[in-house]
C-alpha cells in the first residue's frame, strides 16, 4: 500500500469552480475520493500520530463513530465577516440542524484525526445540496460557508444514531505560545498520547524563524527516519 496524491479535479462535483484555496470547500468533497473506504479519517496538516493507532481508537466495533467533542463552544449570534472562518461556518451548520432537528448545537471538536462515514457524507451532500455547492464554489473562506467534515458531519451522525461521544488521548500545542518549548519537551517524553496537534495560531514575521526552528527540531527528533514515500 502506498500514498496516492488526489487531484482536486478528481473529486469536485463541479470542477469548473477550481482552483479553490478553501479548506472548508475541499473537506466537503473528500468523501468523493475514488475507492475510499466507508470508514475513514480526515486529518489537518498540523495533526500527527504519536504512536500506532487502531480503528477502535476512532470507531466502535459496530462502526459507530467516537466523537471528539471539545469544551470550546461555537459563538452566539449571526456569522460575521470579522470573526474566524470556522466560527461562522459552525454557526451556519447550527442553523441548518436546528431547522431540521430542533436541536441547538454548541460544541466544537478537538484537533484530532476526524472519523468519518462516507454514507453520512453522501447523505449530507444530497440533503444540503445548495449549501454544499455554495461552499465548494467558494474559492476562499467566506462567512456563508459551512463546516462539512466536522460540525455538520459529526452532529448529523450523532442525531441519526451513527455516532456517540468518545474519549481521546491527545495533546494540543500552540507553537507560538511562550510555553511551547516546555510543552514540546513534555510531549517528546510522553508516549501515552495517540495524536497531537501543533497549531500555528498567529505567528508574526518577527517570530517566524524562531517558531520554524523550534518545530523543525522537534519533528526531526520525533520522526528521525523518513517514510518510503518522502522525497529527500
Amino acid at each position: 500500500e502506498g500514498v496516492r496524491i488526489v487531484d482536486h479535479a478528481e473529486i469536485f462535483a463541479d470542477p469548473s469552480v477550481l482552483p479553490v484555496f478553501n479548506s472548508q470547500a475541499i473537506e466537503a468533497q473528500l468523501h468523493r475520493i475514488p475507492g475510499l473506504s466507508d470508514r475513514y479519517l480526515v486529518l489537518n496538516d498540523d495533526t500527527f500520530f504519536r504512536r500506532p493507532a487502531t480503528p477502535s481508537t476512532f470507531f466502535h466495533a459496530n462502526g459507530i463513530i467516537r466523537l471528539p467533542f471539545s469544551p470550546a463552544q461555537i459563538g452566539l449570534g449571526r456569522p460575521r465577516a470579522e470573526e474566524a472562518a470556522p466560527s461562522s461556518a459552525g454557526k451556519n451548520v447550527r442553523a441548518l440542524l436546528e431547522a431540521d432537528f430542533g436541536r441547538f448545537i454548541a460544541s466544537k471538536f478537538k484537533h484530532v484525526p476526524h472519523p468519518q462515514i462516507r454514507a453520512v457524507a453522501e447523505e449530507l451532500e444530497e440533503r444540503y445540496a445548495e449549501e454544499v455547492r455554495a461552499t465548494t464554489a467558494s474559492r476562499f473562506r467566506a462567512p456563508d460557508n459551512i463546516n462539512f467534515a466536522t460540525a455538520l458531519h459529526h452532529h448529523y451522525a450523532l442525531f441519526t444514531g451513527r455516532a456517540v461521544p468518545g474519549a481521546f488521548r491527545l495533546r494540543y500545542i500552540d507553537v507560538t505560545a511562550p510555553t511551547a518549548p516546555e510543552r514540546l519537551a513534555e510531549l517528546e517524553a510522553d508516549r501515552s498520547v495517540d495524536t497531537f496537534c501543533l497549531n500555528d495560531v498567529d505567528t508574526n514575521e518577527e517570530n517566524a524563524a524562531r517558531v520554524d526552528a523550534l518545530v523543525r527540531g522537534f519533528l526531526e527528533r520525533m520522526f528521525p527516519f523518513p517514510s518510503p514515500w518522502e522525497q529527500s
